[in-house]
């Protein structure tokens, strides 16, 4: 308790200090004393108590504290006082908006400019396989007039050759003249009429001498659309056996001896093929004959003559 009383009479005391020293101070208009003078010492200048310079120096601190925190709200006060300052994050982002919408714009851009090369792409596509298609097509026709040329070239050089010394119709082939009825209007007759025809024309049905004459006559054999039986599409030659059964005659009276002309399984002696006159097709290279009725069959004829 004395304790207690003693603080308390000594925080008054030092109140009353400074209340008095602060006025003496003010009311003198002395400058050059120092405030709080006296309070340090009490009394016939005894120390002031330490625990007073403690609180003072904690005041001070929390008053240093407060300036420091006050400059740090001040300085931000400054940084949003500037504008520059204060739009720069703004300014920053909308840079960075502006370049992503350049790409994103760049982007669209480039996509919508594949997508028409896509579409030109396709278009090409289907205009190179329409021209392909096209191209086949005259190439087609181009191979088709080929042939054709070869064959009025062909037909040309046989008239030319031909010209004042086989009939007109006949082809000079070597050193005869030949004719295939296929020209005709009525160009099928049975063995009989057909030889009449030729005989009529000054020559006479077809004489095969021999193995060169027979590769010509295949080599200019006529290209018909086929009708039928293979058979019914062959040309008569002067060639029977109605003297002699088995004995194969010219109309020239030369027998033929040879038998590497016939056809595999002729000369037949039933079936639709039995006959005694001789006809030919170009299916066996040199193995053209086949023999057949010469009254009920109609085919096609060859004659031939010697050259005017």
């Amino acid at each position: 308790m004395e304790n207690s009383q003693s603080e308390q009479r000594e925080e008054m005391s030092f109140e009353q200090n400074i209340s008095r020293d602060f006025n003496t101070n003010w009311h003198s208009g002395s400058h050059h004393q120092t405030f709080g003078q006296g309070l340090f010492t009490e009394r016939g200048g005894s120390a002031f108590p330490l625990h007073r310079l403690v609180t003072l120096g904690l005041l001070n601190a929390v008053l240093l504290i407060a300036a420091v925190v006050i400059g740090i709200y001040c300085a931000k006060a400054d940084y949003l006082l500037d504008p520059h300052l204060a739009a720069t994050p703004l300014i920053i982002e909308m840079n960075y908006l502006r370049n992503h919408s350049d790409i994103i714009r760049a982007k669209l851009e480039a996509q919508a400019q594949l997508a028409k090369e896509r579409g030109s792409h396709r278009q090409l596509k289907l205009q190179v396989t329409q021209t392909k298609t096209l191209a086949d097509h005259l190439q087609r026709q181009i191979e088709t007039l080929q042939t054709e040329r070869t064959d009025l070239q062909s037909n040309k050089t046989t008239i030319e050759e031909s010209c004042g010394r086989c009939l007109q119709g006949w082809s000079l082939l070597k050193s005869s003249c030949y004719y295939f009825s296929h020209h005709a209007s009525d160009s099928k007759k049975n063995w009989h009429d057909s030889r009449a025809n030729c005989i009529s024309q000054g020559g006479d049905l077809l004489v095969i001498n021999n193995l060169e004459e027979q590769q010509l006559i295949s080599d200019n054999f006529p290209k018909l659309r086929s009708i039928g039986l293979w058979w019914q599409n062959g040309f008569w030659i002067g060639l029977t056996n109605v003297g002699t059964a088995g004995t194969w005659v010219w109309v020239n009276n030369v027998t033929e001896v040879e038998t590497i002309y016939w056809r595999p399984g002729q000369t037949a002696h039933d079936g639709p093929l039995s006959g005694n006159c001789a006809a030919l097709n170009n299916f066996y290279s040199e193995r053209l004959w086949y023999n057949a009725n010469c009254f009920a069959l109609l085919l096609n004829w060859i004659c031939e003559m010697d050259p005017i």
